[in-house]
């Protein structure tokens, strides 16, 4: 009987309100759709680096063998190859040492390069030197590439795509605090929008608290329909806001599939972000009730 009492209660509140309960769902919709998207793209950021640093691979150019037309004073020599890729091969940081003769390196250039006709036509093989690729136990450590062998005689440059790598994740992190900005102002806003909502809720139902707290009802029995309300609102933004960021997964994973979003639309990083959206979604508004029944609801 208690029970359906306070459902009943909490249905009554509800249609009271129901334009501050509109706007406070849709509110909790909203900032927690940019928290499931800021954490999708932490995730999803973590996941890509962790991906794209496995698959990199630090480049030993060589400078022009000796004798061919390309060669200068500081040519490569058959003993300095050998030199070199020993250096390489005897690093503890070194996981795997590739010789990349010229002809396999102007495939690999065509083959990169082949949505750019002109550049692959007007490229000859010659200008592609030899280079050793070099796959790091920890590919953070591609320093120490160029401290053993980036002065040694016969190498031409040492490259590694992490500064590029760097940015891109930088401005994932950009974005991510930024999302995570709003989001931070958009709950404050919904943590407002219940306070008053709860607050005139109070003031409009004092006669019968003031009833029930006469004939012997306690303070939770009191309050329970009112923090009832909140949660309804948190539970149906959370609902709301599930079904978006399911349509955001969606989005990414079947028309924006790129090699670069593809971890953004797994279900494995919308799974990560949902539990933590979920939870705020439920208890903000609950405990936002709760404290502003603790201020206003005096009988």
């Amino acid at each position: 009987m208690r029970t359906e009492f306070v459902l009943q209660e909490v249905g009554i509140g509800l249609k009271r309100n129901v334009t501050m309960t509109i706007a406070a769902v849709m509110t909790v919709a909203i900032s927690l759709t940019l928290l499931g998207i800021a954490l999708i793209i932490r995730f999803g950021a973590d996941q890509l680096e962790h991906d794209l640093l496995n698959q990199i691979e630090v480049s030993v150019y060589l400078q022009p063998v000796c004798g061919t037309p390309q060669a200068g004073a500081d040519c490569l020599t058959a003993d300095d190859r050998t030199s070199i890729e020993a250096t390489l091969r005897g690093l503890p940081q070194v996981e795997n040492v590739t010789y990349i003769s010229q002809a396999d390196g102007f495939k690999r250039f065509k083959e990169e390069f082949r949505d750019s006709k002109d550049l692959v036509d007007h490229t000859p093989e010659s200008a592609i030197p030899e280079s050793f690729a070099v796959k790091l136990k920890d590919p953070h450590q591609f320093a120490v590439i160029t401290s053993a062998v980036g002065r040694a005689p016969g190498v031409q440059s040492v490259q590694n795509a992490s500064s590029t790598l760097k940015r891109l994740f930088a401005f994932f992190h950009h974005v991510t605090l930024g999302a995570l900005l709003l989001t931070v102002l958009l709950l404050i806003s919904t943590c407002l929008l219940i306070y008053n909502s709860m607050r005139v809720a109070a003031f409009s139902r004092r006669r019968e608290t003031g009833i029930m707290r006469l004939v012997g009802a306690s303070d939770f029995y009191i309050q329970a329909p009112f923090v009832l309300e909140g949660t309804a609102a948190g539970v149906a933004g959370s609902g709301l806001a599930v079904l978006l960021l399911i349509a955001v997964k969606w989005y990414i994973s079947s028309t924006l599939a790129t090699r670069v979003l593809t971890p953004f639309g797994e279900w494995s990083t919308l799974a990560h972000a949902l539990p933590i959206v979920i939870v705020i979604g439920i208890l903000l508004p609950a405990i936002a009730s709760f404290l502003t029944l603790q201020r206003h609801l005096r009988v």
